[in-house]
């Protein structure tokens, strides 16, 4: 813990908000041999109460920055690694999950270090050994105004990516970007495509999951920053509302986003362990089903036909060409396989909740193949399903049409939350060695095409048991 100086007690009268942040750096000012400044977001959060969990710590200090913070990890018990050898830019990670980065100042002093930095309110330090609030572009001005401003345009250009998060920074802190510096994100958002795929990724989901990240990523896609990282959208604005659709299509989809918080809300009970769990690659599910949110109509443009005598526009097989494009998008943005695979099979079978809600009540049959194709992606398909139907509100579409989707919805997370369901987690009657063994078989694709057979006739009700199951096999062959 942080022990405070007379300097820090008296500031903490005056700034009452940064008394949890310095109670929460784990050593001594003493610890650190020279000056050391605590800045950036961390900074910003705690003056606007809000918190960060886990705690990311950022500090700088003048050099040499690597062989002091290794001194203080073995002091604190804590992991050392190397961010970045040329800038010295280290980091610390505790078993409590706090992390501590250090890196080495820029320019002369922490004013001119501060004046490098991408906006205002990120331009706020609190020098550890002074006890002392640095804020020479009026950063907490701006946090009272809530207006994220750029320092410079310079700062911006220096590193492209910066572009893009006075986008996220605007939707994570709900403000809004300053004319002046809006103006220039849109001048160099060209710039952008300069960027590694892997930091614009990061900085997309994490701008898509914030409270307003539909309307931010809007704006983001209207200034052109969307331009060549997802130039798919950009056909999308030539469909228009039709007898589903109230909104144009570019419209919907991000009214799909917005809806996707709410559904989820909505069986928060059952769905939230699922959501928040993260796949291989780090993202978690919630943000899986808004990426699918964002290309679940993606294949539209391509797709659409229109017949003269009604005047109707189709999109036939858009879903699975929106599954191809989509792996080619998330492949570009350098996502990881399983999360590939995840958002694909989202937009692949996002029609299927409201097909099955058409034919009501659902067939067993067709609920236990949804259940059988989806697998642990079932509830996060249910959560897009439904943001989707709400955001269906043409002429055509009904009260009860949604007043079912939520039944649905609910019917399904039953099956799917309730071990042993015969639809959703249906038992075993044999497997593939004992089929082979009982009818003689090699093993092939036939095995696998006979016990699909059995298992689905079995969640149907037409064989309940071993010897019902062989009997149908036989007559399969």
């Amino acid at each position: 813990m942080l022990r405070m100086g007379s300097v820090q007690r008296n500031f903490q009268k005056t700034m009452p908000q940064l008394t949890s942040l310095l109670d929460a750096i784990p050593f001594a000012p003493a610890d650190w041999p020279g000056p050391l400044a605590l800045v950036g977001g961390s900074v910003r959060d705690a003056l606007l109460n809000r918190t960060r969990v886990p705690l990311d710590l950022d500090f700088v200090c003048p050099g040499p920055v690597a062989e002091r913070a290794r001194v203080l990890a073995r002091r604190l018990g804590a992991g050392f690694a190397v961010l970045d050898a040329e800038h010295e830019i280290v980091r610390l990670v505790l078993d409590s999950g706090i992390t501590l980065d250090f890196a080495r100042r820029q320019g002369a002093d922490l004013v001119s270090d501060l004046a490098r930095r991408d906006y205002t309110v990120n331009a706020i330090a609190w020098d550890v050994h002074a006890g002392e609030l640095f804020d020479p572009f009026d950063g907490r001005g701006d946090l009272t105004r809530r207006t994220l401003r750029a320092i410079c345009e310079a700062n911006l250009v220096d590193d492209p990516l910066r572009l893009l998060r006075g986008y996220r920074l605007a939707a994570q802190l709900d403000f809004a970007i300053e004319p002046a510096t809006r103006a220039w994100i849109g001048l160099h958002a060209h710039r952008l495509a300069a960027v590694s795929a892997e930091r614009v990724r990061e900085e997309l989901c994490a701008l898509i999951c914030a409270p307003t990240g539909a309307d931010a990523l809007l704006a983001t896609y209207r200034d052109g920053l969307l331009a060549d990282w997802l130039p798919e959208i950009a056909p999308m604005e030539a469909i228009g509302p039709s007898g589903y659709h109230h909104l144009p299509l570019i419209e919907h989809t991000f009214e799909v986003i917005r809806q996707v918080d709410g559904a989820i809300a909505d069986f928060a009970e059952q769905v939230r362990a699922d959501m928040d769990r993260q796949v291989t690659g780090g993202h978690s599910v919630r943000t899986l089903v808004k990426l699918g949110a964002l290309l679940h109509d993606i294949a539209k443009p391509p797709t659409s036909k229109l017949d003269p005598a009604s005047g109707r526009m189709s999109f036939i097989g858009h879903e699975s060409l929106g599954a191809n494009m989509t792996r080619q998008i998330l492949q570009r943005l350098k996502f990881s396989r399983d999360e590939e695979r995840w958002v694909a099979a989202l937009v692949q079978h996002h029609l299927r909740p409201g097909q099955l809600a058409a034919h009501w009540p659902p067939s067993n049959r067709a609920v236990y193949r949804l259940c059988r194709d989806l697998g642990q992606m079932l509830p996060a398909l249910l959560m897009l399903a439904l943001a989707d139907r709400r955001s269906t509100l043409g002429p055509q579409v009904g009260q009860d049409d949604l007043a079912r989707a939520v039944e649905l919805t609910g019917r399904l997370l039953g099956h799917y939350y309730t071990p042993g369901d015969p639809l959703a987690h249906p038992r075993t009657l044999i497997d593939g060695n004992g089929l082979m063994a009982e009818l003689d078989l090699k093993p092939g694709p036939r095995v696998g095409q006979l016990l699909a057979a059995i298992q689905e006739a079995q969640a149907t009700g037409e064989v309940t048991g071993r010897e019902e199951a062989l009997a149908l096999a036989r007559t399969l062959l």
